[in-house]
This record gives C-alpha cells, sequence and structure tokens, in this order.
C-alpha cells in the first residue's frame, strides 16, 4: 500500500463525503439510545408494568431488524441514498416525537416498534453511502469509525438520558430525541453522493427481490463464510452476556463493582471498533477469527476460575470484561467491510439487511439458552461454553484461512 494509500483515520476524514456521513452518524445514532431509560423509566415506574412490558420493550427494539428489515431493503437499493438517509431520520425524529404524547404502554411500544422499522431503513443505506463514498482500502477504517461512533452512543446515551431525567419529564427527553434525529437529517440533506452503478437485471416481483439479499451469500463464498462465523460468534456472546451480573455477583464483586464491568464492556467495545478499523480492511477473516481465540480463551479462563472457586482480582476481571467488549466489535466491522467489498452496489442493502436478520435471531435464541445451562450446572458453565464455540470456532476458521 501506498503512503497516499495509508488506512488510518486521517486519510478517512481528510475526506469531505466520508467525514460528513460520520458527522451525520453522530445524532443519528444518539438517537437511538438517549431516550432508552426515559422509555423504561416510563413504563416501570411511571405506569407500573412488570416484567412482560420489560420483554415487549426488547423484543420492539430487536424484531423490526428480522421481520420489516429485508423487505425495506428493496426499498433502499432502488432509491436514491441521500433521500433514504433523509427520509429514515425525518421519519424518526416523528416517531420518536409521537411518544412525547402517549400514555398508554402499548402505544408506546408500538411506537418504539415503527421506530425501529424505519430504522431499518436508515442502517443499510448507511452501509450503502459508505460503500459508495469511500475507497475500497478505506472501508474497514470507515467501518470502524462509525461502530466507534455506535459504540459510544450505547455507553453515553442511556447514561445521559437516566442524568437528564433527575431534572426532566421522560416527555421532555423524547422531544429532545426527535431533535437529534432532525439535526441528522439536516445534515444528511448536505450530503452529496455518487450515484450507484445502474442494475443490470430486471425486476421482479416483490419477495422475489427481498430475497436477492440472502441469495447474494449462497453466491459467494466468502460472504457465506463470514455471515455463518458472525452469527456463531454472537450466538455464543449472548449464551452469557445477560449472565454478567450474576458472573461478577458469584466472584463477591458488588453493584458499583458490576457497573464498572459494564463500562469495561463498553470502553473495549470502542477501543476494538477503532483498532478493527485499522485491521478489517488487510484480512478481515483472520482477523475476526483471531479475535474470536483471544476472547473464547479469555472468557473460558474466567469461567473455568468461577467453577475451581478460584479468587479473582477486579482489576483482572475489568481487563476480561474489556477483552470481552473488544471482540464483539471485531467480529463485527470486518464483517462489514466483507459485506461493502464483495456485495453489488445494486443489492448491498438486502444483503446487509438478510444478515442483520439473520445475525439478530441467532442473537435471540442464544440468552433462552445461555439461562437453561446456567440453571441446570450453574452460571460459569454459560460461560465456558460460550468460550469453547469461540475459541473452537476461532481456530477453526484460522486454519481455514492460514494462506489469506
Amino acid at each position: 500500500m501506498s503512503d497516499g494509500q495509508k488506512a488510518n483515520y486521517g486519510a478517512l476524514l481528510k475526506l469531505p463525503l466520508p467525514r460528513r456521513l460520520a458527522l451525520a452518524s453522530v445524532p443519528a445514532d444518539f438517537a437511538d439510545w438517549l431516550d432508552y431509560a426515559a422509555v423504561i423509566a416510563l413504563v416501570v415506574y411511571a405506569w407500573g408494568e412488570g416484567p412482560l412490558a420489560l420483554a415487549l420493550f426488547a423484543l420492539a427494539l430487536s424484531l423490526p431488524y428480522v421481520l420489516v428489515g429485508p423487505f425495506v431493503a428493496v426499498f433502499v437499493d432502488r432509491a436514491p441514498i441521500r433521500t433514504v438517509l433523509i427520509f429514515s431520520n425525518l421519519g424518526r425524529a416523528l416517531a420518536t416525537l409521537s411518544l412525547a404524547f402517549t400514555g398508554d404502554t402499548l402505544v408506546l411500544l408500538a411506537l418504539v416498534f415503527v421506530r425501529g422499522c424505519i430504522d431499518s431503513a436508515f442502517t443499510p443505506a448507511r452501509q450503502a453511502a459508505i460503500q459508495t463514498s469511500t475507497p475500497e482500502h478505506l472501508r474497514g477504517v470507515a467501518n470502524g469509525l462509525h461502530q466507534a461512533i455506535n459504540q459510544t452512543s450505547k455507553i453515553a446515551g442511556p447514561a445521559i438520558g437516566g442524568l437528564l431525567l433527575v431534572v426532566w419529564p421522560a416527555q421532555n427527553i423524547f422531544v429532545l430525541n426527535a431533535a437529534l434525529s432532525l439535526t441528522a437529517t439536516l445534515i444528511a440533506v448536505s450530503l452529496v453522493l455518487p450515484p450507484r452503478p445502474p442494475s443490470t437485471e430486471e425486476r421482479g416481483r416483490f419477495f422475489t427481490e427481498s430475497l436477492k439479499g440472502i441469495s447474494e451469500y449462497r453466491r459467494g463464498r466468502r460472504l457465506m463464510v463470514a455471515l455463518i462465523f458472525a452469527s456463531c460468534a454472537y450466538f455464543a456472546f449472548f449464551l452469557y452476556d445477560a449472565l454478567i451480573a450474576l458472573l461478577a455477583k458469584g466472584f463477591g464483586f458488588d453493584e458499583t463493582a458490576f457497573g464498572l464491568a459494564i463500562s469495561a464492556a463498553g470502553l473495549g467495545g470502542l477501543l476494538g471498533a477503532l483498532v478493527a478499523g485499522q485491521m478489517a480492511g488487510k484480512r478481515p477473516m483472520p482477523t475476526m477469527a483471531l479475535a474470536a481465540v483471544i476472547s473464547g480463551a479469555t472468557t473460558a479462563a474466567v469461567a473455568a476460575s468461577a467453577m475451581m472457586g478460584w479468587t479473582v482480582q477486579l482489576p483482572a476481571f475489568l481487563l476480561v470484561l474489556c477483552f470481552m467488549g473488544g471482540a464483539t466489535a471485531f467480529m463485527l466491522v470486518p464483517y462489514r467491510t466483507i459485506v461493502q467489498t464483495d456485495a453489488p452496489p445494486d443489492r448491498i442493502a438486502r444483503v446487509f439487511a438478510a444478515g442483520e436478520a439473520v445475525i439478530t435471531m441467532t442473537m435471540l435464541s442464544a440468552p433462552l439458552i445461555g439461562s437453561a445451562i446456567a440453571s441446570h450446572w450453574g452460571t460459569p458453565a454459560a460461560f465456558l461454553v460460550g468460550g469453547v464455540l469461540l475459541l473452537a470456532l476461532g481456530a477453526i476458521t484460522l486454519v481455514a484461512h492460514r494462506g489469506d
């Protein structure tokens, strides 16, 4: 790679279009998470709802990407990318603003679901925008930057929203969040993206068109391998992700230590995204595999320590959580880079949406299985199973791609 083609964040941000797209992503991603605490506070504390409402809230957040995303992606591939970016952010602003005027739990959750359906158009459109506006050697860096922005919003958004609840009612936070989506809309208006190459294929029926995303995975070996790897890795992660509090308690750590552990995992995800971005463009599959080996071995070692009754000091526990968080970014950033490199420009939204649907379905099944393992054999067993799965997945993939 020549000096003029160095893959780093400085080189990426010197380019006007990628810089402006990243700028638009900041309010867009924060709008996904700023009112997270406000919704929970309204449902649980103001309206007195219980576990069922929280379970429905979790489904309202995740199901749009499984049930609606692959079909919305057909329109994303057909429409100008900037138009999708503008109207998806505008639609999210209106859906979020509507949350401030409802007093019923089911209506609130329905609006959250609708907002997720709108967001299922924005995320593939952003991937298409990265593909069309970013030089190929910088796509890994671009994905690292956008994942870092997203990870920061996941950490800071709920925290800021929770602090605002001390001085504001939840309705005010919904209004502020709508303003964030509107800000992203205004930035998207100023984006002038290169047109995608025209499609040479005839359009078929809508349902048939929606299936072309998953058909690309069958046609491209690297795409299929990357999807299988990402799905298996996220299944392994989510076997134990919801059980971290129980593991921390088993080691004798209190609530403050658990909060630090979650922060460590978030910081790991942020740092992992930035580091993975500079590595993903060169050897994406080996990068994913090596991260799985390191994360799997670390997770299995901690699980074995818990099973043996060994003492683990808090700094070591926080370091492990940091590795776990970083590993998720090392899976996601190279995977998205592969999608942008291998998917045709006229169907990248459908390819991305189909992959997200598969990964999300896999993730949704894992917590129940992990909970069953923990119930029968103890919390550390779920971590051990997840760690061994990651280790095996990474080792097999490294062997299969040792010449890459």
